[in-house]
């Protein structure tokens, strides 16, 4: 129910109404999606695992049609079309027998940083400054590195690409000519980089070379994850926090809560080599004894969101 101030107020700026309109029709689609449409399943962490690796913003079509990687392919649906919001969700106890190995910075953003056994801030300590993000290799290094740290841990490796930025050869053109076309209407005015998800709204961009941009990050992070499924012991499985639209019902991107297929269906890979790990909980850490101090303000984080292109 609203109140009359609030009816006065809508009637006073009808662009509110038309807001409140959108914003509750999606309300009434998601409801409606997740309880008819996908299957109700237990969360990432709640599943049987002994070490997942998260392709962030990963479709499942895009994975199906990539992907070269041993195992068993199923589909999966995400309780979200956001990273902010799948870690929420996801991750809503304490986690003593899980290692978090992390290139994303959400999980200090949502104050997740302190319920695992460990977090290891890849994002802090290997960003790539040229590229702004983890590069695949550096986080597979971090990851190698936690496992012989806790061989009884369950590890979760939280992988960029193929999320922008996109660092192959189509996805540093497609930036090039965002950047020099000097359009302000696809150049980010909170980070000032470019906002190829607007251009391809906008039709100021090919949807299917932005696709092949897409792709290619997910071709450069795939030979480090497959590495992985040949030296991990136990059962390893590949997945995504959400998926990527470009178009459908009107969506380019991952906006919030936006739960139509393109968004929430995404890969569940299950791998096994050799015997299933032996996994012991253990006392938590404060702040994760991998982690490196921020500075005061967070201006870190900050920059690292930017560069990953949310607003900060």
């Amino acid at each position: 129910m609203y109140s009359l101030d609030q009816i006065a107020r809508g009637i006073k700026q009808p662009s509110r109404l038309k807001q409140e309109a959108h914003r509750r029709g999606w309300d009434v689609y998601n409801y409606s999606v997740r309880k008819f449409l996908y299957p109700e399943q237990e969360t990432v962490v709640e599943r049987d695992w002994d070490n997942l690796i998260l392709l962030d913003a990963c479709r499942y079509d895009l994975f199906e049609e990539t992907s070269t990687l041993p195992g068993t392919l199923e589909k999966y649906y995400s309780l979200a079309s956001t990273t902010g919001r799948f870690v929420d969700r996801t991750f809503t106890d304490e986690y003593p027998d899980i290692v978090m190995i992390t290139a994303t910075p959400k999980y200090t953003e949502w104050e997740r940083s302190d319920r695992f056994f460990d977090v290891v801030q890849v994002w802090k300590t290997d960003w790539n400054e040229e590229l702004r993000t983890v590069h695949p290799a550096d986080m597979t290094e971090a990851v190698r590195e936690a496992v012989e740290r806790y061989p009884n841990k369950r590890i979760f490796a939280h992988y960029i690409p193929p999320h922008a930025p996109f660092i192959g050869e189509t996805g540093e053109e497609l930036e090039y000519e965002v950047v020099f076309s000097k359009d302000e209407d696809i150049i980010s005015a909170d980070t000032h980089l470019p906002n190829l998800w607007e251009a391809v709204k906008m039709d100021e961009m090919d949807a299917e070379r932005v696709w092949e941009a897409y792709k290619e990050n997910l071709e450069i992070a795939l030979p480090h994850v497959e590495s992985l499924l040949h030296e991990l012991q136990g059962k390893t499985v590949v997945t995504a926090d959400h998926g990527n639209a470009f178009g459908e019902m009107g969506v380019y991107g991952h906006p919030p809560e936006r739960h139509i297929p393109e968004l929430v269906k995404v890969p569940w890979l299950e791998y096994q080599n050799g015997d299933r790990k032996h996994i012991e909980s253990g006392d938590m850490t404060e702040e994760g004894e991998g982690s490196t101090e921020d500075d005061g303000n967070g201006q870190m984080l900050k920059e690292r969101l930017a560069d990953l292109g949310y607003k900060t």
